[in-house]
């Protein structure tokens, strides 16, 4: 009886260890975790060069860019781009030639387009100017389009100009700090109205105020431009009731010294930019003096000017100017008594010396020509009707006739066809070395 309930003991045992070891062996192995794999986006952060011409080196800046330049592709408007190089944070490439100044950019690799976070003036493209070549006309988009008048122009250098424009909701000057790629208002105005900006981009504007034009006043200018006058913040304010207006305005880069010439030819200096004396005056449709206007001024500084119109003497109207071409003199008039009831329509001046004037008549235009700053004029030209031109020097000029462009090489003596645009062109200029010419949604360029 002992030996079986032994062996039933021993038996219980062995089921109880066997069960344990079938319960250990049917646990599973541990499946180990997959490792986390973070994904990189590449993204543009900035340029080197937000603009530049056709065939320039720019550098795209990012992350997680590709190193190898087959996976990588950069186009404008769909024009590829030739990539240089390329590393993980840069990639340089030359610019393309396009039909638009600023084309859309787009950069793929490996197919993918990329996030664009560059933030500049073109909203994260990069404009593009056509390859400088000397003495060829070229065009490039307007990105203004103005369909109304072009008057004044001021150039600063190759990359910064000014013009005063009229449109539908009234005038104003615009300003480009790219070569003509992207245009802002920097004053407002009414055209032909006297303006000048300095290399600072601040300068002096005549500004009209109040309701339908009931006076206005020169105003300073600050960097980056003032759209609206404000009257208790003019320089020179409007006088009596026949608002006589600013054709010309000069002011050295510091604000301090300038000159005012009005429509009545009252000229209006000052030393400390803030308040201005009468010097001289014209008396251009004063009360008890015959009517005349000036309406067209170029200066050269503040020793240099030159305002032009017409001046009534003796019943007769004659083309004007009112000018200063040296400090020991002063202010002095000089009318062309051969050319009765005509104006002066356009006035350039290349240097202190060599001037030009274009007169106006009910059927010819006439080219008049100094050499002495303005003490005596000649008549050099009688023919086509241009309206608008720029000279050089002494001897080189051009001049707008609709839609083409006439040069000089004898100081307007003669005249060729030098350039032939596709719509109508609306003011023309020179300085350095760079002629602009302005149509409706062009701009024409040439460089010497």
């Amino acid at each position: 009886m002992k030996k079986r309930i032994l062996l039933v003991a021993v038996l219980q045992l062995f089921m109880v260890l066997g069960s344990c070891s079938s319960d250990s062996g049917s646990d599973p192995e541990p499946t180990p975790e997959s490792p986390v794999v973070i994904i990189k986006t590449a993204k543009i952060t900035s340029f080197s060069k937000n603009s530049g011409e056709t065939g320039e080196t720019v550098s795209i800046f990012g992350e997680n860019f590709s190193d190898k330049v087959s996976n990588i592709k950069i186009t404008f408007d769909g024009v590829a781009a030739t990539i240089l190089s390329a590393t993980a944070t840069e990639i340089k490439f030359t610019l393309p030639q396009t039909e638009k100044i600023v084309p859309k950019l787009e950069l793929t690799i490996e197919n993918k387009v990329i996030t664009n976070e560059a933030k500049n003036d073109y909203s994260g493209n990069i404009g593009i100017l056509p390859k400088r070549v000397v003495n060829t006309w070229f065009t490039i988009e307007n990105t203004k389009k103005m369909d109304g008048e072009v008057g004044r122009i001021q150039i600063i250098n190759d990359k910064i100009m000014y013009y005063a424009a009229s449109e539908n909701s009234g005038a104003g000057i615009y300003r480009t700090l790219d070569g003509g790629i992207t245009w802002s208002l920097w004053s407002t105005t009414y055209i032909n109205a006297g303006f000048y900006a300095t290399k600072n981009d601040d300068g002096l504007s005549y500004i009209l105020y109040g309701y339908q034009l009931s006076g206005g006043g020169v105003d300073k200018i600050p960097v980056g431009g003032k759209v609206n006058g404000t009257p208790n913040a003019y320089v020179w304010k409007e006088i009596n009731s026949g608002y006589p207006g600013i054709y010309s305005i000069y002011v050295e880069d510091d604000l301090k010294k300038g000159t005012l010439v009005s429509q009545r030819g009252d000229v209006y200096t000052t030393t400390n930019g803030t308040d201005f004396s009468q010097v001289y005056d014209a008396h251009l449709n004063d009360d008890g003096y015959s009517s005349g206007s000036i309406f067209r001024s170029v200066e050269i500084d503040n020793s240099h000017i030159w305002a032009a119109g017409q001046k009534t003497v003796s019943a007769v109207r004659y083309p004007f100017i009112l000018f200063k071409n040296n400090d020991a003199d002063g202010w002095k008039e000089h009318y062309l008594a051969n050319e009765p009831d005509s104006y002066v329509n356009e006035i350039s001046f290349a240097d202190s010396a060599n001037g030009f004037l274009l007169l106006r008549a009910a059927s010819t235009t006439t080219f008049y020509k100094t050499i002495n700053g303005g003490d005596t004029w000649s008549k050099v030209y009688t023919g086509e009707k241009f309206t608008k031109f720029a000279f050089k020097d002494a001897n080189t000029g051009w001049a707008v006739l609709e839609n083409k462009i006439y040069k000089t090489l004898d100081g307007g003596s003669s005249w060729i066809l030098d350039y032939t645009h596709d719509q109508p062109i609306k003011n023309i200029s020179y300085k350095n070395n760079v002629i602009w010419a302005i149509s409706s949604d062009k701009i024409i360029k040439r460089y010497l």
